[in-house]
Order: structure tokens, then C-alpha cells, then sequence
């Protein structure tokens, strides 16, 4: 690799790279507020970190085409309008040799895609996806709060004055109508749940139980050492584990599993597998029209404001109807070649402009459209 093409790189893997982090701090930090009401119920900070990491494969997949496609622009803008670019042309580098080490950059860029696509990001969708719904369905977790009464449900209310770092909960209280003619309320030092292979139970030490009886008004206590309660009638039910499209891995997509789900979600599960592998294709379609708004046609010290502006009017629409192809599952056989066809054709095209080609019957009539003197472009 020559000293310009290193030197080139290093101008673009800044701006790439700042563009990049920036927008996913911004939706990164939107994304984690959705564990923040798990965090305030008792959610470990490092529990919450490791959840809002997960989410950073997934965002990285779309803020690196924008950061690669903005970082291109204002990189090769700035050698534009310093003349850097105007003296390794005076210097006999042609438009391809300056258009190499972006071609490398973006190469990068795809494996890096790549990389997310097929490993992080459905690792990172589905570690989330597990913990969620293992914390979801922790009520000793999530539903019961310190301090507070909660309805568990219609006619269970629970109280608890404190909980342990250990899982253990200490000042115990619970009142259960769910039979309105024979209320009953355990009170009890301490408790905790455990899981056992009949489900969940409740299991609750040093208390007593008071159950009084409508009917002739009379008062049952009961004074216990140890006392299991059985709440399998509070967990949420699970039916067999299906994983998404979007949480699959590659071996998964190409071999998903044989039932009947599958065979309905099967066009869901190739939709996924080939947007998987068209994705990092528009990371070389948006270097290529970047290139297109700096080096296409003829050189001028009015400054590039027209193209910049044309080239990313179309790098912004290129990426909108490629997101629409995505979410188009029906007829297979003509959106896959559409949705391959689009990165390809896009690229073509800013390729041919940014290496001086151009369409004469357009050149023409902008500068019919231009006032004699004026040299912008």
C-alpha cells in the first residue's frame, strides 16, 4: 500500500469513525431506556450495562453505513476544497488510484457487517431476548418491590419490607382473596423463592397463617417453622422456545428446525438470510456515490455544494428502498433479484460518475440552466 493510499485511509477512518459512535450513542442511549424501569425494579447496574451492550451489534449494522457513506463525503470534500485531491491529479494519480484506498475502506467496512450480521447481532438479539423473559419471569425480581404493596393478581397482594442481595426477602406479608368467602394472610420473617421440577414455590420461614371464615366469622391461625407456597398460577405460561428471524443464526436460517411454525415463518427465515448478505453490499454502493458528489465532472473552486447535496439526496433514498425490499416477503423470485440488483446498480452508476463518466443530454441542460460566469456546480 503506497504512502497516499495510507494517507488517504487515515482521512477517512476519522470522520467514519466519529459519524459512526455518534449516532449510536444517540440511539443506543434511546435503546437502553426500555430496561430502565427493570433497573429501578431491582435490575443489577451490571446486569442493565451487559443488556444495553447487547444492543450495540444490531444498532452498529445501520450507523456504519451512514457513518461510512457521511465520512466518505466530508473526508474527500475537505482534500477537495484544500486541493490535496487537484495536486495528486497534477501528479499523475488518476481518479480509480485516488478511489483505491476508499475501495479498501469499504471493503473493511463489509467484513465488519459481515461479522455483525451473521455472529453479533443475532447473538446480541438473542442473549436479550433469553435474559428478558428469564427476568420477566423472576417474580421474586421484577414484580415484587420493597417497601411496597403488590398485586401479584386479582385478589393477591404481597408485602415486603426488605431484599437481600442474596434473593432472600425479610418482613413478609401476604393476602390472598381469591376465595372471597375464606380470605387468608401469611405473615413471616423471611422467605425466597425456589424453582422446583413441579414449578415455582414460595417458600417462607418463622410466621404464622390467618384465615378467617365469612360464613361464622371465625379466626384460624396457624404458627409455622417453614410454610411452601405455590404460585405456578403467577408464572407466565411458555410454550416451546421459537427464535425469530432476526435472533437465527446462519445454520439456523439455511436449516431451520421441521414443524408447522416454521413452514409459516420459512419465507420470513430467507428474507432475513439474504438481507444478511446484501447489507454490507451498500456499504460499497454509498463510498462509490460519496465519490460520485466529490470527483464526478470537471474541477471548480466554487466549491462541490450541488453534487454533496445530489449525492446524498441519493445515498438517503438508495438506503430507503432498500429497507423497503426488506420488508417485502412475498413473491421471492422477483424482490431477492430487485433487492441484490439495487446496491449493484447503485454502485455501478456512482462508480461510472466519480471516474468522469457522465450522462451528456443531463451536463447539457445544466448548463443551459446556468447563468453565464457562474462555475458552481
Amino acid at each position: 500500500m503506497t504512502n497516499v493510499n495510507r494517507y488517504i485511509m487515515r482521512q477517512l477512518a476519522v470522520p467514519v469513525l466519529f459519524i459512526t459512535f455518534s449516532l449510536t450513542g444517540v440511539i443506543w442511549l434511546s435503546q437502553s431506556l426500555k430496561f430502565v424501569e427493570q433497573l429501578i425494579n431491582g435490575l443489577p447496574v451490571t446486569t442493565f450495562l451487559y443488556l444495553s451492550l447487547l444492543l450495540l451489534p444490531e444498532i452498529f449494522r445501520y450507523t456504519l453505513l451512514l457513518g461510512v457513506f457521511f465520512g466518505t463525503l466530508f473526508a474527500f470534500n475537505k482534500l477537495y476544497t484544500d486541493s490535496e485531491l487537484i495536486v495528486m491529479w497534477a501528479a499523475g494519480l488518476s481518479k480509480w488510484a485516488l478511489a483505491k484506498p476508499v475501495l479498501y475502506f469499504a471493503l473493511i467496512v463489509m467484513l465488519v457487517l459481515y461479522i455483525l450480521n451473521f455472529l453479533l447481532a443475532p447473538f446480541g438479539g438473542r442473549t436479550v431476548k433469553e435474559l428478558r423473559v428469564s427476568w420477566e419471569d423472576n417474580i421474586a425480581t421484577v414484580v415484587l418491590r420493597e417497601g411496597v404493596f403488590n398485586n401479584l393478581a386479582g385478589g393477591v397482594t404481597v408485602y415486603i419490607r426488605e431484599k437481600t442481595p442474596s434473593g432472600e426477602m425479610l418482613g413478609i406479608l401476604v393476602h390472598d382473596e381469591r376465595i372471597p368467602e375464606k380470605p387468608v394472610t401469611y405473615m413471616a420473617e423471611r422467605g425466597a423463592f425456589v424453582k422446583t421440577d413441579a414449578g415455582p414455590r414460595f417458600v417462607m420461614h418463622l410466621g404464622n397463617l390467618q384465615e378467617v371464615s365469612k360464613e361464622d366469622a371465625k379466626l384460624s391461625l396457624l404458627y409455622f417453622d417453614q410454610y411452601t407456597l405455590d404460585i405456578t398460577q403467577f408464572q407466565k405460561e411458555s410454550g416451546p422456545p421459537w427464535l425469530s428471524a432476526d435472533h437465527r443464526y446462519l445454520p439456523e436460517l439455511l436449516f431451520p428446525e421441521a414443524g408447522e411454525r416454521t413452514q409459516q415463518e420459512l419465507p420470513k427465515l430467507r428474507a432475513e438470510l439474504h438481507q444478511r448478505i446484501i447489507l454490507p453490499l451498500y456499504a460499497a454502493a454509498l463510498v462509490l456515490i460519496a465519490l460520485a458528489g466529490v470527483m464526478g465532472g470537471e474541477f471548480t473552486r466554487r466549491g462541490r455544494t450541488k453534487r454533496t447535496l445530489a449525492a446524498s439526496a441519493a445515498s438517503v433514498l438508495l438506503l430507503i428502498g432498500g429497507m423497503a425490499l426488506f420488508r417485502i416477503t412475498d413473491h421471492p423470485g422477483l424482490i431477492i433479484p430487485l433487492q441484490y440488483l439495487l446496491p449493484v446498480a447503485a454502485g455501478t452508476l456512482g462508480g461510472y460518475i466519480a471516474s468522469g463518466g457522465g450522462f451528456r443530454f443531463l451536463q447539457n441542460r445544466l448548463l443551459r440552466a446556468t447563468p453565464a460566469g457562474s462555475g458552481a456546480e
